[in-house]
């Protein structure tokens, strides 16, 4: 099983070559080389960030959110085994630190009062001349926001970032039937809030 989901992880057009440099740099990095740690993330951080907004709903927040998940994910990185599996390991540093965040009554205050928080553009179509697609922009944007911190982090993973149900259960804590259920949800509760808009 773990054979098979590395394999999901591994970009198809990476060479053994390409494997081999990452598992030296992860190597080095568990060493206390600064620099391969950062060769090794610098690739993932528009992910990381898009993933922290994503959860905590603001960008700047999410810049902290990502500063922080970098230093927790370079003391960590010694318990990293295969650079394999880097990409979901720091999906699982950022995704407990912006967890963190929204579980803190202050941010519970702040974001009840902003109603709408700004979302990632990047979820899908971004039909820039389109009125009639900027609606169905703006809908979505705040279906998602509505969303419950740990389904919006799910459905996230799952349809911008295209991780399995394992891959997610690993980011959230979870059995991959809990997290397959919190996509499932989340998918349902987006439909029920765009409604008429989907309709052909």
């Amino acid at each position: 099983m773990v054979a098979r989901m590395a394999r999901r992880v591994i970009d198809p057009g990476e060479t053994h070559e390409q494997q081999a440099a990452l598992e030296a740099a992860l190597a080095a990095a568990r060493g206390g080389d600064a620099a391969a740690f950062q060769r090794l993330v610098w690739p993932h951080l528009r992910a990381m960030h898009a993933l922290a907004r994503r959860v905590v709903g603001d960008a700047q927040l999410a810049e902290d959110v990502v500063q922080e998940a970098l230093v927790g994910a370079w003391q960590g990185v010694g318990a990293l085994q295969h650079a394999v599996a880097l990409r979901a390991w720091l999906f699982q540093v950022v995704a407990r630190r912006a967890l963190d965040r929204v579980r803190q009554p202050a941010w519970r205050r702040r974001a009840g009062a902003l109603d709408q928080v700004e979302l990632p553009a990047a979820l899908g179509p971004s039909p820039a001349d389109d009125a009639v697609g900027r609606e169905l922009a703006d809908r979505l944007e705040e279906a998602l926001e509505r969303l419950p911190a740990r389904q919006r982090t799910a459905l996230h993973l799952r349809a911008r970032e295209g991780l399995d149900y394992a891959a997610i259960a690993a980011v959230l804590r979870c059995s991959a039937s809990a997290a397959r259920m919190l996509v499932l949800e989340a998918r349902r509760r987006v439909r029920e809030r765009l409604g008429a808009h989907l309709e052909p």
